[in-house]
């Protein structure tokens, strides 16, 4: 017989809200070390030539845009995590409260 219904394995919703949050914590802390300085270069790292040019400034605004980007994409990963463990969380309660609501109709 062929099962019918819709069902959510709320074990694995967890396991990933928990593994999308540390890998999200995991890429803030590794990618702001790695990249901690590399927005502050001097305005002749380029030599003269490179400052008066701007090769410095741009090269300062694409490292600060990497660095935002990063702090951004964990942040968002942090927060996706979140939102799944929600879900499962609320599946959960959901399936509850209706198998409540079933048994009080048989009650009646």
């Amino acid at each position: 017989m062929v099962e019918k219904g819709f069902g959510v394995d709320t074990d694995a919703l967890a396991s990933f809200g928990t593994t999308a949050a540390g890998l999200g914590a995991e890429l803030g802390t590794v990618g702001t070390s790695t990249l901690t300085g590399v927005d502050s270069l001097p305005a002749d790292a380029f030599g003269a030539l490179g400052g008066e040019v701007g090769l410095s400034a741009a090269f300062q605004q694409a490292a600060k845009a990497q660095l935002d980007a990063v702090a951004a994409a964990a942040a968002g990963l942090s927060g996706f995590a979140t939102a799944v463990s929600k879900a499962g969380t609320a599946y959960t309660e959901q399936q509850a409260q209706a198998e409540d609501d079933i048994n009080h109709s048989y009650q009646v």
